[in-house]
């Protein structure tokens, strides 16, 4: 296959293929090639944006230099990118030039192109499952469900807030919840002790948040009662504290650790699983005796240095995290880490080396490799990143999985049956 062509778009979102400049992809700050390898058909139900203020850069096969294309026939357009869906792992940044300070809304922002008839994405299918494949999701049915589900539990409050978040949010973990399969969440926190650059529901940068945070604490009852009435039917039950519609959700341990022992005198049945920031070792524990099943533990680094300046705790401390997990293990929990990948950053050698270093500390059952949802220019505002080497992301993926065969690799929380 040929480079694919440079895509751009027009102030009214409409998406163009240039005539000869090719696709082009941004690690860090360096612009350059992708390989064939990093290359995949677009996943169907991925989402395609347009960049404003952002000049996409291509490449001339002529000239064999990068070109900026700032206008096309004396019409402005700018650099477009993909929102892969779920299970899918960018490698590369879309390559434009910034003219403003305004940041982008925090989505992972992917390199494209196109090349007879089929859009192309710098990414690679990192979980087989199929649990968030957009066809899975009639809306109509959705809609339906959530009416029922409201009539039945008209006094649970928690249904009503994941019924927004199914609706108007586009969560599709809340539309599992109506549709009673897989993963379900349940948002519990208010509050929070990180200040994470990218949070999705609380923003104090120009960044916007993606959606609101729950504005109540809920009722053991009212979660207990969405966790039985999902884990007793759900096909792969699992349910979730930790949701990007809320705060730290160890932060109301004593509710969920509740919440969990009135659960279990119901039904074994289905998975239990908490994403955290394992920042309270102590809860962790209490936890672990309630009946807690599993635990994905949110890095962007796993170095302390790069952690704090993107999760900025308040309170505690990145020795924490490590006591965390170590307890966890102790009581025989499955232990995830929930990897955000930045390009460029995330396989630079240095970066590598600290994870291959924590893997063997630690202890972990799985990574579950997420693309970091944030503007690439304010992400690099915030991390120190010009001494570092990029390696590749296929690098760096291909060096765990020798490093450590034994580890579990994917996108999704597993069910109890998969650990």
């Amino acid at each position: 296959m040929n480079l694919p062509y440079l895509v751009f778009s027009d102030k009214k979102g409409k998406i163009y293929h240039h005539p000869y400049l090719r696709m082009s992809v941004s690690s860090l700050d360096k612009v350059s090639l992708p390989k064939e390898e990093e290359l995949i058909k677009l996943p169907p139900g991925s989402a395609f944006f347009y960049l404003p203020q952002r000049q996409a850069i291509g490449f001339d096969p002529e000239t064999k230099k990068f070109e900026v294309l700032n206008k096309l026939e004396e019409k402005e357009v700018f650099a477009v990118s993909v929102f892969p869906i779920p299970a899918f792992l960018r490698l590369y940044n879309p390559a434009c030039i910034t003219k403003t300070k305004k940041a982008l809304p925090l989505w992972a922002y992917t390199a494209c192109g196109y090349y007879k008839g089929n859009f192309y994405i710098a990414a690679k299918r990192i979980d087989k499952r199929v649990r968030q494949s957009p066809r899975f999701y009639d809306q109509k049915l959705i809609s339906k469900q959530v009416r029922s589900f409201l009539k039945a539990y008209p006094d649970n409050r928690l249904y009503r807030h994941l019924a927004n978040c199914a609706l108007n949010y586009n969560c599709l973990a809340a539309k599992n919840l109506f549709l009673q399969r897989w993963e379900a969440p349940l948002p519990t926190a208010r509050t929070c002790n990180a200040r994470c650059l990218g949070c999705l529901s609380y923003q104090e940068s120009d960044c916007a948040s993606s959606h609101q945070r729950i504005n109540f604490k809920p009722k053991v009852d009212e979660v207990a009662e969405i966790m039985i009435n999902h884990l007793r039917v759900a096909r792969e039950a699992i349910v979730s504290f930790g949701q990007g519609c809320e705060g730290e959700p160890l932060l109301e341990s004593d509710l969920i650790a509740k919440s969990i022992i009135k659960v279990r005198e119901n039904t074994a049945r289905g998975t239990i699983n908490m994403n955290t920031n394992a920042s309270v070792p102590k809860r962790i524990e209490m936890l672990c005796q309630a009946g807690m099943d599993s635990f994905r533990i949110s890095l962007n680094s796993s170095d302390e240095k790069f952690y704090n300046l993107y999760f900025r705790p308040k309170g505690y401390k990145f020795s924490d995290l490590i006591k965390s997990i170590a307890i966890a293990k102790k009581y025989k929990k499955f232990v995830s880490i929930n990897l955000f990948v930045f390009p460029g950053f995330s396989d630079s050698s240095q970066q590598i080396k600290s994870l291959v270093s924590f893997i063997k500390k630690t202890g972990v059952d799985m990574i579950q490799w997420r693309n970091l949802n944030i503007d690439p220019d304010y992400y690099l505002k915030h991390m120190p990143y010009k001494k570092l080497k990029s390696q590749g992301i296929l690098y760096l993926i291909d060096t765990i999985k020798k490093e450590f065969p034994s580890l579990k690799h994917g996108y999704f929380n597993l069910p109890k049956e998969s650990f």
